[in-house]
């Protein structure tokens, strides 16, 4: 059996013995789980790397991916000679130490930061660079029987449950919608296991890496 968001609504609808619930009502039910899903963890297969580049005498990067979810790290790719990892600030930290920051003159950008998914670098740019974005993407919203779930087919069994929970809450079944809601953390767990990066606790989602929350400008 192919593995799509047919697919899966027909086994939610199997768990049920209901078919009453309609196709548009389950679709938005899978969706919400996929979301909660990849949305609590940090997982390998949802990473991504994209190409932007820096303008002459601005702030703000131009390419940034319309699926960014989180970035992740953020670094100058060419000229090689300025070929170096940015690091990144907090928002909040940079306005606090530079309130203006036209006033700091253009050079190679030595760090960036994020603001409404727009990104940043600092000092402004003086030239061109060109830059490799790593982040987490979003989720794509399964439209279509044929559109393929980004959860892996492995774990299909963790999407179907995901949306048979909030049918079962929909349905005011509590009671069990939490014996499912168990099973969900479980499969999380086995999926972590089976896509993190490196051992230790599951990867929650956090604020880019190499955050320093101090540092003198």
């Amino acid at each position: 059996m192919s593995y799509n968001l047919g697919t899966v609504r027909t086994r939610i609808e199997q768990k049920l013995d209901d078919t009453s619930f309609g196709t548009a009502k389950l679709n938005q039910f899978i969706n919400d789980g996929q979301r909660y899903i990849l949305g609590s963890r940090r997982f390998v297969f949802m990473e991504r790397e994209a190409d932007l580049t820096t303008t002459d005498g601005s702030e703000a990067v131009t390419g940034t991916p319309t699926d960014m979810a989180v970035p992740l790290s953020l670094r100058i790719y060419t000229p090689v000679g300025n070929a170096i990892e940015l690091e990144y600030i907090e928002y909040e930290d940079f306005d606090r130490s530079v309130p203006n920051s036209t006033n700091t003159g253009e050079t190679a950008p030595g760090a960036w930061r994020v603001f409404n998914k727009t990104i940043y670098v600092y000092p402004i740019a003086d030239a061109t660079y060109n830059l490799k974005l790593k982040y987490l993407k979003e989720p794509t919203e399964l439209t279509t029987d044929a559109s393929v779930p980004e959860i892996p087919e492995a774990f299909s069994e963790l999407l179907v449950l995901a949306g048979y929970k909030r049918a079962l809450e929909h349905n005011d079944d509590f009671d069990q919608a939490q014996i499912i809601q168990q099973q969900i953390d479980e499969l999380m767990e086995l999926m972590d296991e089976r896509y993190k990066r490196q051992s230790g606790r599951p990867h929650i989602l956090r604020t880019p890496n190499h955050i320093r929350r101090t540092r003198s400008f």
